[in-house]
């Protein structure tokens, strides 16, 4: 199923409706599927296959449909005119979906994990070396007792 949200000059959307066809919403009348998207109460988020973790990649709008993680891409929701991603599939393809979104040109994020335990492998894609670095040595600057999330964010740090 594809939504699509049309905006700009009345003529423009006019005529983009007259070319894609399909069924037409008001705005008022979709108002609550929109705001229920952008605070993941679709269906779709409700919805987690056993033992998956939600996971959002960020690509560039241009990014070709790809199974990320083995994920079909109509298994997915995308939103930000491509540009945002969302799909469930379990934590170990961690390192298949953050390969595949960096060949995009993009980066995954583990949002939701399934397990706490899931959350081993980091929440973010891992930093550089030399990132990764300053990030530890901030994070010790400001929190020299290591109370404050520890591997909240990474792993380790």
């Amino acid at each position: 199923m594809l939504y699509l949200r049309l905006r700009g000059a009345v003529a423009a959307v006019e005529a983009a409706c007259r070319i894609l066809g399909g069924q037409r919403h008001d705005n008022a009348a979709v108002a609550a599927d929109w705001a229920a998207c952008g605070e993941q109460q679709l269906p779709f988020f409700k919805q987690a296959p056993a033992g998956a973790s939600l996971w959002r990649l960020s690509v560039p709008q241009t990014a070709p449909a790809q199974a990320f993680g083995g994920q079909a891409p109509d298994a997915q929701l995308v939103e930000w005119h491509g540009a945002q991603r969302w799909l469930w599939a379990p934590a170990d393809q961690g390192v298949a979906i953050r390969s595949a979104a960096q060949s995009a040109g993009g980066h995954a994020t583990l949002f939701r994990p399934a397990a706490e335990a899931d959350r081993q492998q980091g929440v973010f894609t891992p930093l550089a070396g030399p990132v990764a670095d300053v990030h530890r040595r901030l994070k010790t600057e400001f929190d020299p007792a290591g109370i404050f999330g520890p591997g909240r964010l990474y792993p380790g740090v």
